[in-house]
């Protein structure tokens, strides 16, 4: 319930007190009818006997009512707020009585009561009735700037999302608290710097309470029209005058300006009625027209004045305080002052923002130019601190936007080279940083890690970068942890551009090239490379870091040449990075050269039919390289092929130059490419291999071979069978041998022993696996005769030894190519580095042939006798081949292996549990101790005697 107040004491006692902010915060704390009848009272009032101080008052509570905001109350006018929403407001202000000017009773009501239905078009209705008392230029200028405001403001000329730019804002409430300064009648001249700006930004901040209707609006605009043209001429006057500017006058010149603007927008777009659009354009004319002839600027010139503000703005919070520390972090010339850092300082938790902390870091470099002495470093230092303590708090997300854009100012290098000042300890806390990282491997401290590392790939990204990739090579166990954190920061793939914008290179590809390629000493140093090289590719949970376009240019194209020494681990990466599948449409091989890239390894590969008689000094990648380099091709074959695809008349042409290049290399190389050319080109192979096959000349073609002259058929069908599995079983297809005629089939066997031993020195392991399955399907179709000898065999064993036929005659073939391979015929053939590769493949074959042998007894359900005997016999033919061969130091692989074959003999024999094993293994011990007793090698010997001591050792204690 509301006490009855006698309206003329109210309205008095407020204007005396010059209170109209809290009259406003009372009056729109009534409920909504009522706001409405008590703002028509005071026009009432004022209307009746109109003084200064009553236009004065009037114009104060309008300009108070268009800047209130709800929850900007103070104490007194929450608590009368609550009061009106807890006993809501009764009719007792509304009892009849009207408010006596001047505490007279005898004023009469007002014959035409406002036709307004709002509290804004209450105060237009007011100023219509009041107007005609305005004398004063200054309460022209405010009565005439509170109608365009309004007019701006709660209609429909403001445009939607319309914002007054940062700079722009920042500029008014510098000149407005510069008015207020110099104007010493101001109500606000002796306010300190804070209120006057809070005040200036609530005078800028109006929020509209709702819109006038479009009927409204052309009221407002018609009334505005005859305003300026009834006060047009003395208002230019007064406005052009040499004395100082009142706040008044600068609001009106300022809200017409924006008037001006809006209401050209507003014809242009607002649908208008022929009656309306000649409002508009008449007022637009007369305005303009006013502004024309006004001369004086708005804008205040006092610089420091203006970082003041902006400074109070963001120290109190108010309403725009983020767009001022934008401007705050970028306006150099207020850079560095005494207040300037002490505000930074004071409230760094405003400027946790990338893009603030992005011009705050330009603004430290443009000051580092050119302040080098003792206190701008120090000042440096300090403004560092605060920058890097900003940066911390981002999230990893908004780091990586800073980092972005230090890259994209200054490159790799970063803030190094333009603040000297960071670099003094910076190596020291490198180091510290990444020993504790290296310490500290683990999900755990990835996150921690992580942290650190943006600190330090803030200041100096590129030294950063270096230090991860040279502690993930020499640190054991290291390089997916350290991938990890690098592909934490994806601002890291930045492209640099140096001296050729046209061909960008990635910044971790450079550092990985300055930091470690090149200087890798160890395979192991090699092989965590590779492993780092890969996650950076292909990490787990972040998007790569470099891709494998950027990786091929950078580590293999420039390296696959076969005398350069990091050859072997170029190609180890192009095999990772063809792994990789692509993430566009277009397949990332095309950008790095696809074509010369297969002529490349195809040369590589041409360079092994001479392997043993390259130089001794000549660099090389060894054989066993061979199988990798034969994976690639196959692989580049099918990416080319499957993603490269251009123009069809781009297409053959390609493959008709690589065809042409591989022309001149060796004849097996062109098999390999098969795949890749498709029905463009038939199989070239040397006429001699028709001789021996039945080969379809719609996809074959003999070609002028020299080298292969009468006989070296079965020679070229054997290296069609090395070039892949595919081309093996058609080779083993199309093979043509009589088996009913024993002269054929004897002159085949020998042929193919001769072939085979020419063939085997040149052979991959892989390619040597595929000629050992060609062996192992011409046993089994008796096609390959291999007699098997007594020459190891004591007695006739009454055993089943027909399902390891195959077996006993791959064994014996071996020995036979061994004796053709050392006799006197083929002493001079091989160099002594070529010895060690053959009896590797030969071992390795062996060790394939007891697997064999197991899996037989297993399936067949053999004896354990059966295998026993074959591990003796694998073993005396073992060591034979070891008694023929020179002395190279082929020993480790023979002894290797002779141990398996004891080793195997021993489990088989040791399940025998007849009668006679005791007798029967002690017999079998004495042969192969008598055996091994003629072998030449000392080691060899040694070892092996010492086997079947301890196996002579065993069958005592078991036969006991």
């Amino acid at each position: 319930m509301l006490p009855d107040v006698n309206r003329t004491v109210l309205f008095e006692l407020v204007k005396a007190l010059g209170a109209p902010r809290l009259f406003v915060q009372l009056l729109l704390a009534l409920p909504q009818d009522v706001q409405q009848s008590e703002l028509e009272h005071l026009v009432e009032y004022i209307a009746c006997e109109t003084s200064p101080s009553d236009i004065r008052f009037f114009l104060d509570v309008w300009w108070e009512v268009m800047k209130h905001k709800e929850g900007q109350e103070d104490p007194t006018v929450s608590a009368f707020s609550a009061l009106v929403r807890q006993h809501g407001c009764e009719s007792s202000l509304d009892d009849g009585l009207k408010p006596p000017k001047r505490f007279k009773s005898d004023l009469g009501s007002l014959s035409d009561p406002p036709a307004a239905t709002n509290l804004l078009m209450v105060l237009i209705e007011g100023l219509k009735q009041t107007y005609r008392s305005i004398a004063l230029p200054c309460m022209r200028s405010y009565a005439l700037a509170n109608l365009v405001e309004l007019l701006l403001v709660f209609t429909e000329l403001e445009p939607e999302g319309s914002i007054l730019p940062a700079a722009e804002y920042l500029d008014k409430v510098s000149s407005v608290v510069s008015l207020w300064t110099s104007d010493t009648e101001s109500q606000f001249h002796q306010a300190g710097l804070d209120e006057k700006v809070k005040e200036a930004e609530r005078s800028m901040s109006l929020l509209s309470m709702g819109r006038l209707s479009r009927e409204e609006l052309f009221v407002g605009l018609d009334f505005l029209c005859s305003l300026l043209r009834a006060w047009e001429e003395e208002l230019q006057g007064t406005l052009n005058s040499s004395g100082e500017l009142c706040y008044e006058k600068y609001r009106l010149l300022d809200t017409l300006a924006t008037f001006e603007k809006n209401l050209t927008c507003f014809s242009e777009t607002g649908d208008l009625g022929e009656e309306e659009a000649q409002v508009v354009l008449e007022l637009m004319q007369i305005t303009k027209d006013f502004l024309k002839e006004i001369s004086t600027s708005l804008k205040s010139r006092d610089t420091s004045l203006v970082s003041s503000i902006a400074m109070t703005i963001i120290e109190q919070k108010l309403d725009r305080h983020m767009e001022m520390c934008s401007i705050f972090a970028s306006e150099k010339t207020w850079a560095f002052s005494k207040d300037w850092v002490e505000c930074l300082v004071k409230n760094k938790a405003l400027f946790q923002k990338p893009e603030l902390v992005l011009k705050l870091l330009e603004t430290l470099v443009d000051f580092a130019m050119s302040h080098q002495d003792k206190e701008g470093r120090e000042l440096q230092m300090q403004v560092t601190k605060a920058i890097v303590e900003c940066y911390t708090e981002l999230s990893l997300t908004d780091k990586n936007k800073v980092i972005s854009g230090v890259l994209a100012s200054w490159g790799g290098p970063g803030l190094s080279l333009n603040l000297p000042v960071l670099m003094e300890g910076f190596q020291e806390d490198l180091n510290v940083t990444f020993n504790q990282i290296t310490k500290s491997v683990s999900d755990e401290g990835l996150t921690r890690a992580v942290a650190s590392v943006a600190r330090l790939t803030l200041l100096y990204p590129e030294a950063t970068v270096r230090q991860v990739c040279n502690l993930a090579v020499v640190n054991l166990g290291a390089p997916q942890f350290l991938a990890q954190i690098l592909c934490s920061f994806p601002a890291l793939s930045f492209l640099e551009t140096h001296d050729d914008p046209g061909r960008p290179r990635s910044l971790v590809v450079r550092c990985l090239e300055e930091a470690v390629w090149g200087r890798l000493s160890t395979a192991r140093e090699e092989e965590q490379f590779l492993e780092f090289l890969v996650f950076l590719m292909q990490p787990s949970s972040a998007a790569p870091l470099v891709s494998p376009a950027e990786v091929t240019k950078a580590f293999v194209l420039p390296y696959l040449k076969s005398n350069c020494a990091q050859i072997e681990l170029s190609l180890q990466i192009l095999s990772k990075v063809l792994g990789i599948q692509s993430c566009s449409e277009e397949h990332w091989i095309k950008s790095c050269h696809p074509f010369p890239l297969l002529l490349s390894l195809c040369k590589l590969l041409d360079g092994y039919t001479k392997y043993w008689h390259q130089p001794r000094d000549q660099l090389f990648p060894p054989l066993v390289t061979k199988d990798l380099i034969l994976n690639i091709l196959c692989q580049l074959c099918e990416v080319v092929r499957a993603g490269t695809v251009p123009s069809p008349e781009l297409w053959v042409q390609s493959l008709a130059w690589l065809h042409r290049k591989v022309a001149s290399l060796d004849w097996t190389i062109g098999l390999r490419l098969k795949e890749l050319y498709g029905e463009h080109f038939k199989n070239e192979v040397p006429a001699t291999l028709f001789e021996i096959c039945t080969l379809p000349e719609d996809e074959w073609t003999s070609r002028p071979l020299p080298a292969y002259g009468p006989g070296s058929g079965l020679l070229a069908w054997m290296e069609c069978c090395c070039v892949s599995t595919a081309l093996r079983e058609t080779m083993l297809a199309l093979l043509t041998v009589n088996v009913d005629n024993p002269e054929e089939v004897n002159l085949f066997s020998k042929g193919f022993l001769v072939a085979l031993i020419q063939v085997l020195p040149w052979c991959s392991h892989s390619e040597w696996k595929r000629l050992a399955h060609v062996v192992e399907n011409l046993l089994e179709r008796q096609v390959l005769h291999v007699p098997y000898t007594l020459e190891y065999v004591q007695y006739m064993p009454l055993l089943n030894l027909r399902p390891f036929a195959c077996c006993l005659q791959f064994s014996v073939l071996f020995l036979r190519g061994f004796q053709l391979l050392c006799s006197s015929s083929c002493s001079s053939w091989l160099p002594a580095e070529a010895w060690l590769h053959v009896v590797q493949l030969y071992c390795g074959s062996l060790t394939d042939l007891l697997g064999s042998v197991k899996s037989i007894a297993e399936e067949d359900g053999s004896s354990v006798l059966e295998v026993a005997f074959i591990c003796i016999q694998m073993f005396c033919h073992l060591l034979h081949v070891a008694a023929m061969l020179p002395e190279l130091g082929c020993g480790e692989p023979l002894v290797v292996v002779a141990l398996e074959i004891l080793w195997q003999y021993e489990m088989f024999s040791s399940a025998d549990t007849s009668p006679s094993h005791a007798l029967r293994r002690a017999n079998e011990r004495h042969f192969l101790e008598s055996i091994t007793d003629n072998v030449g090698d000392e080691v060899l010997r040694s070892t092996l005697m010492q086997k079947l001591s301890k196996l002579g050792a065993r069958s005592a204690g078991e036969t006991a």
